[in-house]
């Protein structure tokens, strides 16, 4: 078992029920392994195997029997009543981002899990090292308006934006490792295309479902939203931990019950506390990506300046001594000029006085008719 299997199974036996979505041609809790596991998936074993054989490092053996076909719906609808509250964990790898309705999706697994010992297992795809690293965060407010509107698919906007901004490497690549070098990235659709998922979009009840990455995480941004939903008593969810991975994603344990705080200042901290972190991780990404500038060039070697100097000071020092009598005799017509000036100045210093006094008087007049004419 790897060591991401591992945490994703933590604190879980084989003997535990556990539902497993989506685990596709890579189960977590695989039924060959022992573990009591209900798999829930999109399509049938036959039909799952058909699509993957002959896709490069998959081996169909690996997939299971789908235990339930989930096409839509409550995922609560899929289990018999009488297993509601039964199971111990729900394991969905890179599901809950595919999900027109989070916050549906977790009012199902609130009812199919254990109140008290449950834990909701997920691995979500971190954005910053996988095709959504030019998406956008997704906001709280984003994943009210999908479950107020509570549709089973994705709306235009988001078919258009899945298109419109997935990105790869060079090679075709949708992810990578944290802060691996990507040479080149570039855009895995044009524009036109982006356009043509939209203009195609269908309200019908009948239109088939298309999917996507609807949803843009980074640990902390995740952890942003459980906290809000609960907060604003939508979703009864807390982190139980968080783990970011080496590549593509994060693991996270969710258990029952809202993080409770002391005050609605201590909450007004965490969520802030939280944003800070999200905007920290989306440098990190940008960080990575944008090219270093280097460092600026060394200017060309020179001659010395000692040598340079004492050339200027030596012309200066000639031009000074040859023009010293000229300079002389113009400060001194000067000084004869400014006499009479200088005379008639100190002639009119009484009236200059006068003046100022009654400058003085005027703008006290001014000050006291302000304050008098002044509306409470």
């Amino acid at each position: 078992m790897t060591g991401r299997n591992a945490a994703l199974l933590r604190g879980l036996s084989p003997g535990d029920p556990i539902i497993e979505i989506g685990p596709s041609f890579a189960p977590v809790a695989a039924k060959r392994d022992g573990w009591a596991t209900t798999v829930v998936d999109h399509a049938s074993r036959a039909e799952l195997a058909a699509k993957y054989t002959g896709h490069p490092n998959v081996d169909p053996s690996r997939i299971e029997e789908v235990d339930h076909i989930w096409t839509g719906g409550p995922l609560d609808a899929l289990l018999p009543p009488e297993r509601h509250g039964r199971y111990a964990a729900i394991i969905a790898s890179h599901v809950i981002e595919h999900i027109p309705d989070p916050v549906g999706f977790l009012a199902s697994a609130a009812k199919l899990l254990d109140p008290e010992r449950g834990v909701l297992s997920l691995a979500v795809p971190d954005k910053r090292w996988c095709f959504d690293l030019l998406k956008p965060l997704t906001t709280t407010g984003q994943v009210l308006a999908a479950h107020r509107r509570g549709t089973g698919r994705h709306g235009p906007a988001t078919l258009f934006d899945h298109t419109a901004y997935y990105a790869t490497d060079a090679e075709g690549r949708p992810s990578w490792m944290a802060g691996e070098a990507l040479p080149t990235l570039r855009l895995g659709a044009r524009l036109e295309d982006a356009k043509s998922a939209f203009d195609g979009y269908s309200d019908a009840p009948d239109a088939p479902y298309v999917d996507c990455h609807a949803w843009h995480f980074t640990p902390s941004s995740f952890a942003l939203l459980v906290l809000e939903l609960g907060e604003v008593g939508v979703a009864d969810w807390r982190v139980d931990w968080i783990r970011p991975e080496p590549a593509v994603e994060f693991l996270v344990h969710l258990r029952r019950g809202r993080q409770r705080f002391a005050s609605a200042e201590a909450r007004e901290a965490a969520r802030l506390d939280l944003l800070k972190a999200a905007l920290l991780e989306v440098r990190a990404q940008t960080d990575w990506m944008v090219a270093p500038v280097p460092a600026p060039a060394a200017p060309p070697p020179s001659e010395p300046l000692g040598p340079r100097l004492e050339a200027i000071e030596a012309r200066l020092r000639v031009i000074s001594e040859s023009q010293l009598p000229e300079i002389a005799t113009t400060a001194a017509w000067a000084r004869q000029a400014m006499r009479p000036a200088r005379a008639a100045w100190r002639q009119i210093m009484p009236l200059r006085r006068l003046v100022a006094r009654l400058r003085g008087r005027a703008d006290a007049t001014t000050l006291s008719m302000d304050r008098r004419t002044k509306l409470p």
